[in-house]
Order: C-alpha cells, then sequence, then structure tokens
C-alpha cells in the first residue's frame, strides 16, 4: 500500500520539511511519481522515519550517523519479524566494538579486573536468553495487527528500560556505600 505525503506526516508525526530533508539526505527513498503532483510512499518509509525519531530522540544520534546504519543495509523495515534483533545489530556494529574495547584497554592500563566484564558479559547472556523467550513468545501469541506496536515496545524496553533498571542499581549501591563509609567516619 502507498501512502502520500499527508498520510506519512500524520502517521509519522513529522512534518513535510523534515521527510523532504531525509530524502536529500539520501535516508529515506524516493517516492514514486505516478503523476506530476502525486508522491507515493510505500508503508517501509513509516518505518524507516519512525526508526530514525527514535534514533535522534534516545540515542542522541546525528544524520550523518543514521545515514551510515541505513546504508549498512542490515535492517530490513518490510520484514518486521526480526526488526528487534536487526535494530540492536545496527546499533553494535563495528564502530562501537572498537569504541568497547578502546574502553577495555583503558581499564586495563588502570587495574580495572576484567572478571568485572566477564561478569557483565555472563549476565547479559542469561538476560539475552530470558529476552528473547519472553518476546518470542509474545510475538507468537499476539494478532498480526498487533505485532508492530509490541516490537516498538520490546525495543524500548531493551534500549530503555533495561539501561535504566541497570543505573538505578548501580546509583543505590554507591549511595548504600557512600553512606556506610560516612558512618564510619564518624564514629
Amino acid at each position: 500500500m502507498s501512502l502520500k505525503m499527508a498520510t506519512l506526516v500524520q502517521k509519522s508525526g513529522l512534518n513535510k520539511s523534515t521527510i523532504l530533508y531525509y530524502i536529500k539526505e539520501g535516508l529515506l527513498p524516493e517516492p514514486q511519481k505516478p503523476k506530476p503532483n502525486l508522491h507515493l510512499y510505500d508503508e517501509k518509509s513509516l518505518a524507516i522515519l519512525e526508526f530514525i525519531k527514535y534514533l535522534q530522540t534516545h540515542l542522541h544520534y546525528s544524520i550523518s550517523e543514521i545515514k551510515t546504519i541505513l546504508e549498512d543495509q542490515r535492517i530490513d523495515f518490510e520484514s518486521d519479524s526480526q526488526i528487534v534483533i536487526n535494530y540492536l545489530s545496527a546499533l553494535s556494529g563495528e564502530e562501537k566494538q572498537a569504541e568497547i574495547e578502546a574502553i577495555k584497554a583503558k581499564a586495563k592500563t588502570y587495574g580495572i579486573d576484567p572478571k568485572l566484564f566477564k561478569a557483565y558479559k555472563s549476565c547479559a547472556k542469561e538476560l539475552a536468553k530470558l529476552e528473547y523467550e519472553i518476546g518470542a513468545q509474545l510475538l507468537q501469541s499476539h494478532p498480526e495487527n498487533e505485532k508492530n506496536e509490541l516490537q516498538k515496545l520490546l525495543f524500548s524496553i531493551l534500549l530503555d528500560l533495561k539501561p535504566y533498571i541497570f543505573n538505578q542499581a548501580t546509583i543505590k549501591e554507591h549511595k548504600r556505600r557512600i553512606k556506610i563509609f560516612l558512618e564510619e567516619a564518624q564514629k
């Protein structure tokens, strides 16, 4: 099904000039032009716009970073069954891996015990198994017309809720340790 610009604007929540800018920058495919004043966009354009908006709003990606992700062509916006996995794969590409390795190398120079990173990896594997099982079960049990929204929710849980919970636990532990330290210092 093809969408007119007005429909794309309404469904995406973006204005026409932003959508035209994304087309100009190569983030969004050129529309079909069956008539001089009629531009038609396929439905994957809406998914691409939502993805761009998410990356900008939640992860603060620049246009050039988003362009790199989209050019990588690992994301298939027509196949929504793999969308969460593809998003995560795109977000953890080679550049991110190099950044992580640099952090680990710097941590090593300061004597940070690599057991910490091994513990992260072990916990992450167990958590990833549970996330997959729950996500797959939910996707199988919901009707087709709800799957896109469910996938967006799962994506938000993975990229927003999970880091928030982990960070809150870290903050709580630091506060607890500071309180103990201050109590001992007063003795």
